[in-house]
């Protein structure tokens, strides 16, 4: 999963209760080699290279076709997804999914129902667009992304997740005080996401780049991503295309 050329790249700082992690989450934005804007993104944990990696294509502001190679101490899954956009018309929310992914029984297919059905591929480079999209929708939306919950579910790595997702705006002397602390132009959100991660404070910048993401974990601790490295070509004007 390589560009031939890069318009953009950074990488995610993560830590818990202040304390650096051994995440090494990087992304790339440019054109790959037939010439399309392609997003790259990959989260490695360790200092084996296990971990996720991710190439899409977006469109309209949706992830409208996704490769995932989940690669770990036992072995190397794949998946593909994509939206089943009606032919001559581009990609829209309602787009039936389709997900094919290599499973221990040899590959699996499946096709998943579009309607108030989000394509989310996991990383988070991916997650500005996401909420852009989730807060035109008050009641939220149907998230479909790869299954990682659980690893040593072979049959089960990279198949279809649903799950309900929110975003709202956050408002308040915190959000502004917070917004301010990360840059300009930027909007903070209230995140509703799996069970792993409910009530996450997002912040966004005008580019539809997500600049830092905050969650407290079931156990009390609270997580934090920070943008970092950011390389950003003068002639792009928002991650989204």
């Amino acid at each position: 999963m390589r560009l031939n050329s890069t318009l953009a790249q950074g990488r995610y700082h993560y830590s818990c209760d202040g304390r650096e992690m051994p995440v090494q989450d990087s992304w790339q934005l440019g054109f790959d080699a037939q010439g399309r804007r392609s997003l790259v993104s990959q989260r490695l944990v360790g200092d084996r290279g296990f971990g996720i990696e991710v190439f899409a294509l977006l469109s309209n502001g949706l992830v409208s076709e996704c490769q995932v190679s989940w690669r770990d101490e036992v072995d190397e899954v794949t998946a593909q997804y994509h939206l089943c956009s009606p032919e001559g018309h581009s990609p829209r929310l309602g787009d039936e999914i389709k997900a094919s992914w290599s499973g221990p029984n040899g590959p699996q297919e499946l096709r998943v129902g579009g309607d108030n059905r989000l394509l989310f591929p996991l990383m988070r480079v991916f997650m500005g667009p996401l909420l852009k999209t989730l807060i035109k929708h008050p009641a939220g939306l149907e998230v479909v992304s790869p299954d990682i919950v659980d690893p040593s579910q072979r049959g089960k790595l990279l198949s279809p997740r649903v799950s309900h997702r929110t975003a709202r705006i956050m408002a308040g002397d915190q959000a502004s005080q917070r917004t301010q602390d990360l840059g300009s132009d930027i909007s903070g959100y209230i995140y509703q996401g799996d069970e792993a991660e409910r009530d996450a404070h997002c912040y966004v910048d005008n580019r539809s780049l997500l600049v830092g993401y905050d969650w407290p974990s079931s156990t009390g601790r609270l997580w934090q991503v920070r943008l970092r490295d950011l390389e950003w070509s003068p002639s792009l004007t928002s991650l989204l295309f």
